[in-house]
């Protein structure tokens, strides 16, 4: 083991670099961990339908009970038994909603409880770190440290990619990659755009302070991809998803 530094026989300054290095290399790894994490969470129901449920009301906001049919593929009745669990659990509540004549209709909606089931590991801490390093270093030494989170991710990742002949099999991958990371992603496409959406970022917080994270992300996924991509839109600034549409070849 070293010996503990003698503050006493060097500059403050000195042994507060010598810490902050400790703790942007310590930062780095926990930030790699975050897209490992996958939805162990969701495991712990009991029944896939009421999994289904929960997912599509964390994808698609306040649904009825109609709506959710169509969602989950099962008969309103179905539904409401299901959500009669989910309610009594506390995960699920009801808002009313006006519909001229007659008696109002419900929306259900996901309960703050919910919020465990979906990555947030680490998430304050890492934050509580950046601003320490920021506050010891500069701005300039989060964009370091997020651009060698980047370039880990690119370097594991890469042999993948590169693998794959098609845009359409590279961005395949991505949604994988981003599913392995804990995302619950859609792919959508036209005739001239595909479009990934990520509904649970979980970097969102972290995000929110440090745009550079969603900067760096984007460029990870264009270099994995070989085209250029655009963020439409990204949960750090209040929207449901992370959004990136992508131009077909």
């Amino acid at each position: 083991m070293h010996p503990e530094p003698n503050v006493t026989e060097m500059s403050k300054v000195l042994y507060l670099k010598i810490c902050i290095s400790s703790l942007r290399l310590f930062l780095l790894q926990i930030l790699y961990k975050y897209d490992k994490v996958v939805q162990m969470s969701m495991d712990h129901f009991d029944n896939p339908t009421r999994q289904a449920i929960v997912l599509a009301l964390k994808k698609k906001g306040n649904l009825s009970v109609d709506e959710l049919s169509k969602e989950v593929k099962i008969t309103p009745m179905g539904v409401r038994q299901h959500l009669l669990v989910l309610e009594r659990n506390g995960m699920v509540e009801y808002i009313t909603r006006k519909q001229g004549i007659g008696r109002p209709g419900f929306l259900y909606r996901l309960t703050s409880a919910t919020d465990a089931f979906f990555p947030k590991t680490y998430e304050q801490f890492s934050l509580d770190l950046l601003r320490e390093i920021e506050r010891a270093d500069g701005r300039s030494k989060i964009e370091e440290l997020l651009k060698a989170r980047k370039d880990h991710i690119l370097a594991e990742r890469l042999k993948t990619f590169t693998g794959k002949d098609s845009l359409a099999g590279r961005v395949s991958a991505l949604v994988d990659m981003m599913h392995e990371a804990g995302g619950i992603t859609e792919l959508e496409e036209d005739e001239t755009h595909y479009k990934v959406r990520q509904f649970n970022c979980p970097l969102s917080k972290i995000a929110s302070q440090y745009k550079e994270v969603c900067t760096y992300d984007t460029e990870l996924f264009q270099t994995l991809l070989g085209v250029d991509i655009t963020l439409q839109e990204s949960i750090a600034d209040g929207a449901r998803s992370c959004s990136y549409l992508i131009p077909k070849e």
